[in-house]
């Protein structure tokens, strides 16, 4: 084998020997397998890997033993390295060993390289069964080196950022209450930790292991209107302010208006199809911005059987009901006061609304004044968790495309390494022996 050969297979050892008829292609189970065919062997190793004793002339060759190793695939097809190792003898302790090449680990039949190749394929959304078939392996083998990537991961139990974000997502069933907890630093969205459990005595737990030094300095969390994440701020972080999430301030009003406008669509379901049907139709409208409805261009719509444009629908929608009309022009303010993140004319507009409106809708937007420090917070600062939302969305797609976990601790790591909290593989070359 020529120089040139080693170096694209990756068998620069020195000590490898190579015959001149060094390949062998064999079919086995319908897949073709490439076998290079070498020795291991050099002079005589500097001490007994059993007893460690120097070697002064105690340790001689014994014979040969034989071993395959896998190899990355060339080629798209599988390759293996068959490997007639020296073996020595231990004159001092009678032992025998192998010859070692940094190739691969002892006891082991996978190259470092290919190991290697397997991690970095992890941390891309992939489902581990087909990395298993890509690179001829088996998934109890992916998921062994997986797990040998997350030793590598330590959590810093002495640092917490100046700002957190908080947030669940739905997990697995063996998880208690079929939903873990995921943080985030909010100043440069990078995750920090993944939790099993989201409830308020395990997260009390989890926190107390930082020391309060380390608590008193977190100044902001960010984090949706979950009642025991506030008694958790209260208790944990004594400096923290909390910030509500500016996207659940806006889906409370929202879904607020929606539920009406369903309320109000289902009265005419039998007595007025048309309205029904309109109703139904163009609920988008109903959530958007009013300035930003159209009103200049005219398109013909067939449930009108007009021309007309996104406004027109609009006034002759909330014609319909006075409870639908009232409930949308207070959304709409508060969604004015929103965007110009006017504090007290938001609280004002929740706390004067007009009877007209139906109880339950009143309760549900008076429930923002529970908030009512966190909504000011939001406001006045950029903190959000919008970094945080999109990383819960990466994590539903690794789930969804590896069709489901039923490990936890499998998924977490695999969550770990696709986040970049793992760097390092701790896969490294075994050091020779001469």
């Amino acid at each position: 084998m020529d120089n040139c050969t080693k170096k694209r297979l990756g068998l620069t050892d020195k000590n490898l020997i190579f015959e001149e008829d060094w390949l062998v292609t064999k079919q086995e189970a319908g897949i073709t397998t490439n076998i290079i065919l070498a020795k291991l062997s050099y002079y005589t190793p500097t001490y007994c890997r059993k007893c460690g004793i120097k070697n002064e002339g105690q340790i001689i060759k014994h014979g040969t033993h034989n071993t395959t190793v896998q190899l990355l695939p060339f080629r798209s097809a599988k390759t293996e390295l068959s490997l007639d190792r020296t073996r020595f003898l231990c004159k001092e302790c009678h032992a025998t060993f192998n010859a070692q090449t940094n190739l691969v680990e002892e006891n082991c039949c996978i190259s470092n390289e290919l190991k290697q190749q397997i991690a970095l394929d992890l941390a891309k959304n992939i489902s581990r069964k087909d990395i298993a078939k890509r690179y001829f392996v088996t998934d109890v083998t992916v998921t062994r080196i997986m797990r040998k990537c997350l030793e590598s991961y330590k959590p810093n139990f002495k640092y917490l950022p100046s700002v957190l974000c908080f947030d669940e997502f739905k997990s697995m069933k063996s998880c208690s209450g079929k939903m873990s907890f995921v943080f985030m630093d909010g100043n440069t969205n990078k995750l920090i930790g993944v939790l099993e459990n989201r409830r308020l005595a395990f997260l009390k737990a989890y926190f107390l292991k930082y020391s309060r030094k380390t608590r008193a300095k977190v100044k902001y969390i960010v984090m949706d209107m979950n009642a025991p994440y506030f008694e958790l701020v209260k208790s944990i972080f004594p400096n923290a302010q909390i910030v509500t999430d500016r996207f659940h301030i806006i889906q409370q009003i929202t879904r607020t208006l929606n539920q009406l406008r369903i309320q109000t669509m289902n009265k005419y379901h039998k007595t007025d199809s048309i309205k029904y049907k309109r109703l139904k139709h163009f609920w988008k409208l109903f959530l958007k911005n009013s300035y930003n409805l159209d009103s200049s261009n005219y398109r013909y719509n067939r449930s009108f059987r007009r021309p007309m444009t996104e406004k027109e629908i609009m006034d002759d929608l909330l014609s319909y009901n006075d409870q639908l009309s009232a409930a949308y022009e207070i959304c709409q303010l508060l969604l004015y006061h929103f965007r110009q993140k006017d504090t007290d004319s938001f609280f004002y507009t929740i706390n004067t609304m007009d009877i007209i409106l139906p109880e339950w809708f009143r309760k549900k937007l008076t429930f923002l004044n529970k908030y009512k420090q966190g909504i000011q917070n939001a406001f006045e600062t950029k903190y959000n968790n919008g970094a945080l939302e999109g990383t819960n969305n990466k994590i539903k797609v690794i789930k969804r495309v590896a069709y489901g976990y039923r490990n936890f601790f499998n998924f977490r790591a695999r969550i770990y390494i696709m986040q970049g909290l793992i760097f390092t593989t701790k896969i490294s070359p075994v050091k020779q022996s001469v």
